[in-house]
Parts: C-alpha cells; sequence; structure tokens
C-alpha cells in the first residue's frame, strides 16, 4: 500500500492542524467547553477555508508554507471562540 505524496504546503497545513486541534482540545478541557462544538466549528471553518485559501495556497517557498502552518493552528481555535461565544449566550 502506497501513501500519497503530499505537497509542503499541505504537509504544513496537517502539522498545523493536528497541534492546533491538541491545543484547542486541551483549552476546551481546561476552560470546561465541549469538544462538539469545538471540532464541528473548526471543521467547518477548515472545509470553507478549502474553497477559498487553497487555491491561493500553492508553491513551496517559506512565506507560503508559513501561511499554511499559520491556517492549520488557526481552525481549531476558530472553534474555540465559538464555543466559548456559545457557552456566554447559554441561559
Amino acid at each position: 500500500m502506497r501513501f500519497p505524496t503530499l505537497t509542503p504546503v499541505a504537509k504544513a497545513q496537517l502539522w498545523g492542524l493536528l497541534v492546533g486541534t491538541a491545543l484547542a482540545v486541551l483549552a476546551c478541557e481546561r476552560l470546561d467547553l465541549g469538544y462538539r462544538v469545538m471540532l464541528i466549528s473548526g471543521a467547518i471553518a477548515w472545509v470553507a477555508s478549502e474553497r477559498l485559501l487553497a487555491p491561493r495556497l500553492t508553491g513551496s517557498d517559506a512565506k507560503t508554507v508559513a501561511l499554511a502552518v499559520a491556517s492549520g493552528l488557526a481552525f481549531p481555535w476558530i472553534g474555540v471562540a465559538t464555543a466559548l461565544l456559545l457557552n456566554a449566550i447559554k441561559p
């Protein structure tokens, strides 16, 4: 079985997603937030960015790879922000 070959941008975004999700889950645990809201919101943000941001993330220069890492780190934190917001407006 052969694994697919990932581009440097895909590897950078995958690394950012894994590290960002781990840190976001830890934050949700410490802040007593729901994991479901965080994971679903982060996944929706990632899918939306694949539609809008992915066509621009081509190449393998340092700026593009850094943007891919930053975007990968940001998506789970969008989920944490959504969970915090929903927790704040909960009756």
